[in-house]
């Protein structure tokens, strides 16, 4: 593969999802150094921290797992390419996933939907 079609597909693709963790990191020291927070608040700056690191680190896992399948897509038979379509399908995922780390990280809905089922 050649040099520059591999630097593009980290720009467009990977490097994305380690501004949004800067950025994370970034937000929470300065919340964290210029107020003075209430238990409440810290609690609720903590939850949302979460889920956003959450929510980076999955389409990251998407997109590696694909470069992957991408780099190494010289062998061509049909069970691999079966094994292709069913990883890259794991993009359209992706939406499905995040409003359910939301839900799943954010107390009161965790709790309203562990005590529906």
């Amino acid at each position: 593969m050649p040099l520059f079609t591999m630097i593009s597909l980290f720009l467009f693709n990977i490097l994305p999802y380690f501004i949004i963790i800067f950025c994370s990191i970034k937000m929470v020291k300065y919340v964290n150094a210029h107020t003075e927070i209430d238990t409440t608040l810290k609690k609720m700056v903590k939850s949302l921290t979460k889920t956003l690191i959450i929510l980076a680190i999955i389409p990251s896992i998407n997109q590696a797992i694909s470069l992957v399948m991408i780099f190494f897509s010289t062998i061509n038979s049909d069970f691999i390419n079966i094994i292709r379509l069913f990883i890259y399908s794991l993009y359209h995922f992706t939406p499905v996933l995040n409003p359910i780390v939301c839900i799943l990280t954010n107390k009161p809905y965790r709790i309203t939907i562990v005590n529906y089922f």
